[in-house]
């Protein structure tokens, strides 16, 4: 057999207090709080425990060339090693190494900044459910949070004592209202079909693209409503349909060149609401929106120009955010309810769409639709207006 390490490794020292129950058995207090290594990869979705000799293990097998495994039991110990073949951070050429070796090996294949895809591959969720751990009492209200940890950051942020100067109002249009109704919706109506008419109002003004420019042979910049680094726009739309008039709930793929659907998984009514409990992780004031889209990124196409850039995983975020406020905007127009969350499942995402987290990931979740007419869950609402937003309004009436 042979073997070799794998392509992207980082390890930590960990000096947190765990649980540990032998420790319990022992009559002590289940607690250990000795350091301990930690080795991620990127194509695992936790850390792994490993100890000093088996990190030296790591340091003398090469990523790139092949290693005898016979000849590394004549210099190492074979419980350090078939910890690490087990651990899959030594990988084999035997078929049960396969498809970690596909993860491994796509990473390095799309030119990711190493630091960046350990925190992606890392960060993401795959079974989490918020309303479930709240109603076991493991969350913590605004109150709990308080008590435990003090005052937040006060919210009117001064750098010093300088006189501040005063700037006017600027000018008001009917955009500042657009602005003032922006608001997040928990409390949609679970009956109510959104028209087709709106859903690709919401997703033209947001998603589509709007011109393209040759940059070079094969090489296509894009114009949409929202700018996007590199105007490569990377960000892609899943719709995931639950009441939309003319539509059959599930997934599908909005084509933002076309300004058009491509079906994907269509199913059942209860299908599509128990994709939406998964993929919002389980927030149940999202679950009823007629309509949510699931942003990814195409990381192999904004790591073709930002290649193991510092700065490249940041700029999808920013590109999300970016068109989520142009959703925003548009669903006050319309007078529907939106939402956005990262709070998602984003291995259950890219499972559902069939995706390789290495070259397109999930990164956020945006919903929209008709709003409920009774509150069951708080919005922040009954905000007091700030002196500078009453002057506002006063000027747009």
């Amino acid at each position: 057999m042979k073997v070799r390490r794998c392509s992207t490794l980082f390890v930590e020292l960990d000096s947190k207090p765990r649980f540990d129950f032998e420790s319990l058995l022992m009559g002590g207090d289940g607690m250990v709080r000795s350091p301990r290594w930690l080795a991620y990869a990127t194509h695992r979705d936790a850390p792994v425990p490993v100890s000093l000799p088996q990190l030296a293990v790591l340091e003398g097998v090469s990523a790139e060339q092949w290693s005898c495994w016979d000849t590394l039991l004549d210099t190492h110990a074979i419980a350090d090693l078939q910890h690490l073949l087990d651990a899959e951070l030594l990988l084999s050429d035997g078929e049960q190494h396969q498809a970690a070796s596909e993860r491994d090996r796509g990473f390095s294949d799309v030119p990711w900044w190493p630091p960046a895809a350990i925190a992606h591959s890392h960060g993401r969720w795959a079974d989490n459910d918020i309303q479930g751990r709240v109603e076991q009492g493991i969350g913590m209200s605004s109150e709990q949070m308080l008590s435990e940890f003090g005052a937040p950051p006060g919210h009117d942020y001064r750098r010093g004592q300088q006189p501040l100067l005063p700037l006017p109002d600027g000018q008001v249009s009917d955009l500042d209202t657009r602005l003032a109704q922006r608001r997040t919706c928990r409390n949609f109506c679970p009956h109510s079909e959104l028209s087709l008419d709106a859903l690709a109002t919401m997703l033209r003004r947001s998603w589509a693209t709007m011109g393209t420019l040759e940059m070079a042979p094969d090489t296509v910049a894009v114009k949409k409503n929202a700018p996007a680094g590199g105007g490569l726009h990377c960000i892609e739309a899943y719709v995931l349909v639950q009441r939309v008039a003319g539509l059959s709930p599930g997934l599908y793929h909005y084509v933002c060149a076309e300004h058009a659907l491509e079906p994907l998984a269509l199913g059942t009514a209860e299908q599509a609401r128990w994709w939406a409990h998964r993929f919002v992780s389980g927030q149940s004031w999202f679950v009823g929106v007629a309509a949510m889209v699931l942003m990814t990124a195409r990381y192999d196409r904004l790591f073709w120009k930002y290649r193991r850039h510092t700065k490249a995983w940041r700029v999808t975020h920013l590109d999300a955010g970016h068109l989520s406020q142009l959703m925003y905007l548009s669903a006050a127009e319309l007078g529907l309810g939106a939402f956005i969350t990262a709070a998602i499942n984003e291995r259950a995402i890219e499972q559902a769409l069939g995706l390789q987290s290495w070259r397109e990931g999930a990164v956020a979740a945006v919903g929209f639709g008709p709003p409920a007419e009774t509150l069951e869950t708080m919005e922040m609402r009954g905000f007091t207006p700030s002196a500078l937003a009453q002057r506002i309004q006063a000027k747009v009436r």
